[in-house]
């Protein structure tokens, strides 16, 4: 009996030392490559695998995040070259921003925040705008167009507080 205890722990070790093996060819093609999909393939690995993995050892999730995080700082690399060497031959500066702002987004993607203050601002002069149609509208007789819809003036708020922010 204790031989197969013996045996069936030898077969677990192996496993175990199997599957971190496998686990670092991933995590290495995830880094260098930065996509799931190309990494799967590369370690031959399925992506039931890679999901039972991610959700049930944590050292192995905080690995990935940690080869993703990996992967945007080549990229971050990748865009200093470039401006440091603008003259060589490249790839697309589009498609590298594209990278960057979809592999480190709290960095890279451009942030829209309103104040407090640009709020109160505009619902103001939104409540004007649809002041001003329901007064139009008041006036309109049988027959006559009204006036725009409150969507195109607020459209035309929203172009005009932009335009505003850009003379600043």
């Amino acid at each position: 009996m204790d031989k197969m205890k013996e045996a069936h722990a030898g077969r677990e070790v192996l496993r175990e030392v199997a599957r971190k093996k496998k686990q670092e060819i991933f995590l290495a093609a995830l880094s260098e490559w930065g996509t799931l999909r190309k990494a799967l393939h590369l370690s031959k690995l399925a992506y039931d695998t890679y999901k039972t993995w991610h959700a049930r050892d944590y050292e192995f999730a905080k690995r990935c995040e940690e080869a993703r995080f990996s992967f945007a700082e080549t990229l971050e690399e990748l865009a200093l070259e470039r401006v440091l060497n603008p003259d060589k031959s490249r790839g697309s500066d589009l498609l590298l921003i594209a990278l960057l702002n979809a592999n480190n987004p709290k960095k890279y993607r451009p942030q829209l925040q309103m104040s407090d203050e640009s709020s109160k601002e505009l619902i103001n002069e939104w409540r004007k705008a649809a002041q001003e149609v329901a007064k139009q509208r008041s006036e309109v007789s049988d027959g006559v167009e009204l006036p725009e819809p409150v969507e195109n003036v607020l459209t035309e708020i929203l172009n005009k507080r932009s335009s505003k922010k850009v003379d600043e």
